[in-house]
């Protein structure tokens, strides 16, 4: 039965109103969420009723999943971002089938989808909405369902990746299991990889476009052996386990140099460990690819090319500073001119600079390798981070006497910049002479170009970033497949906002050092917010509402 027959006798006889269920049309076209499952979710029909009709009316075969064991092999089939937006959950494997249990069988899109995501016809069975949420809880709880690809297949990036199941990496060795977790962080271009023990085994995670998702883990019986073998590659003391360890090491996987940089932290059920991937590749990139807006970029550029003062890069941790300063250091001319690094760590190594790592055990800081580097008679210096006043003051010094300095600071707007410095300490006079702009980032997931659709806007998605809504007939959103794994989004983009100095907010940083004095002038002179540089992202079908709304809440 079509949706417009399900309407009509709905109306006909569960006596629902039209304007009710065209409230709930407009919901599912935004969300993609089940209609039926929102007809509950809004109030406008009990589950039991929702059941009973389905039952009656369409005659769609029943399941009662409350007593059934399913197997972890059939749960996942389906990711458990998939079972929890589309009310499903797997239950019987034949072949080419799948055999789902949905509150509402009745919906073809998401039948559609979940045909996409698993690669397998679906049959849908008739199940209730609370019995599907007991098994959810019930089966992620086990970790049977804590896993991001459908039948162990993504497709990533044009390459069909398949991920090693338990049993293959229980026949190999640690080191082969090791070099298996990071083959699949490169494939998925995972930034991060968690490989933590828990009461309940062994957990696997990698994160993917700033969230985490779950991977089937090794075996516990190599457990041991495989953090053993990340510390000897790490130079690290496999014998000390009683306190986190920090270390690094380079590995070339599927012709890849990759560069990892490990921590372990005890735990009561064993040491976890947390490596960052630093592929080159995917950092040390043209600024076009950051998602600069074209005049945003513009400007930046010619700060580039200043010969002197202080530039920072400002944001919360994981909002892309380190890929900016990478980019923009990697854009600078590297032969002519004598660039000096001070970090912490040094996570890519760029051609033609010297980069130095900070070692505070040895007494090398910020603060003193900065003086020392300035004897070295860099053009441009960039410092990691400006933490303390001694660092700060030093770097507005050489930003003042003739080097052009990069740095970042954590600030969530880059009106807040100047400000905090002076709470650092510094004098307004050596920051008003020495600074010269400030750029304060976000990251947002773009919009999966797969499955990226039109729809119309509801007014109060509209009201939130204030725009007229008579003024915007349709936007984008991801609908979800295959590719992103139903999430929708496939990467992630920057939004910006940029403060140029000028001679007025000089003065006002010399006589009234307040945030929003400093914010008003900035964006007199132009400055687009995070939000507004956010919105014309939405506008031009990069990302989403929600997205930016996130990425930029007060």
């Amino acid at each position: 039965m079509k949706r417009d027959e399900i309407i009509k006798v709905l109306i006909d006889k569960e006596h629902l109103k039209r304007e009710q269920i065209e409230m709930v049309v407009n919901e599912k076209e935004k969300t993609g969420a089940p209609f039926g499952y929102l007809l509950i979710k809004f109030g406008l029909i009990t589950a039991d009723q929702w059941y009973n009709f389905v039952l009656k009316e369409i005659k769609i075969v029943p399941l009662n999943i409350s007593g059934m064991e399913i197997s972890k092999d059939i749960l996942t089939s389906l990711p458990e971002f998939t079972c929890r937006k589309y009310r499903t959950i797997p239950v019987y494997k034949g072949g080419k089938k799948l055999i789902c249990g949905m509150v509402d069988p009745l919906d073809e899109d998401v039948i559609e989808e979940l045909k996409k995501i698993s690669s397998m016809e679906i049959e849908p069975r008739l199940v209730k909405d609370a019995d599907v949420k007991v098994a959810l809880e019930k089966y992620l709880a086990q970790g049977s369902l804590k896993v991001i690809s459908p039948v162990e297949k993504i497709e990533t990036a044009g390459k069909v990746f398949k991920p090693s199941g338990i049993k293959e990496i229980s026949e190999a060795s640690a080191v082969e299991a090791v070099e298996d977790i990071i083959r699949k962080s490169i494939e998925l271009k995972a930034t991060d990889i968690h490989i933590e023990i828990e009461e309940e085994g062994v957990k696997l995670r990698y994160r993917i476009n700033g969230l985490l998702y779950e991977f089937p883990p090794p075996p516990l019986e190599l457990y041991p052996a495989i953090v053993s073998h990340i510390k000897v590659l790490s130079s690290l003391d496999i014998a000390e386990k009683r306190i986190p360890q920090d270390g690094y090491f380079k590995m070339k996987i599927s012709g890849v140099d990759v560069d990892l940089r490990v921590s372990t932290f005890p735990t009561i059920f064993g040491e976890m460990v947390a490596m960052r991937v630093l592929n080159k590749k995917n950092i040390v990139s043209g600024l076009e690819q950051l998602g600069f807006l074209p005049q945003t970029l513009h400007s930046w550029r010619t700060f580039l090319e200043e010969p002197y003062g202080l530039l920072l890069v400002t944001g919360p941790t994981g909002s892309g500073k380190t890929t900016t300063l990478y980019s923009s250091l990697n854009e600078l001319d590297c032969l002519h001119k004598k660039i000096i690094t001070v970090e912490d760590p040094v996570e890519y190594h760029i051609q033609n600079v010297d980069q130095t790592q900070i070692n505070p055990k040895a007494g090398l800081t910020f603060a003193t390798a900065l003086r020392s580097i300035l004897r070295q008679d860099p053009d441009v210096v960039m410092i990691g981070e400006i933490r303390d006043r001694e660092t700060a003051e030093i770097a507005l010094r050489a930003a003042q006497t003739g080097q052009l300095v990069f740095s970042t600071l954590h600030t969530n707007t880059a009106p807040a910049a100047p400000v905090r410095l002076i709470d650092m300490g510094i004098e307004p006079y050596l920051i008003s002479s020495s600074l010269i702009g400030v750029l304060n980032q976000r990251l947002v997931r773009s919009i999966c170009n797969n499955c990226k659709e039109r729809y119309k806007p509801l007014k109060e998605e509209l009201t939130q970033i204030d725009i007229p809504p008579e003024e915007i007939e349709f936007l984008y959103r991801g609908k979800g497949c295959h590719i992103c794994n139903g999430t929708g989004f496939g990467g992630r983009t920057g939004i910006f906002e940029l403060m140029v100095m000028n001679e007025e907010l000089r003065r006002e940083i010399m006589i009234n050092p307040e945030v929003s004095r400093i914010d008003q002038l900035a964006r007199k002179s132009g400055m687009k917010t995070l939000r507004e540089d956010g919105i014309i992202k939405v506008l031009d079908g990069t990302t989403t509402i929600s997205e930016v709304l996130y990425s930029t809440k007060k």
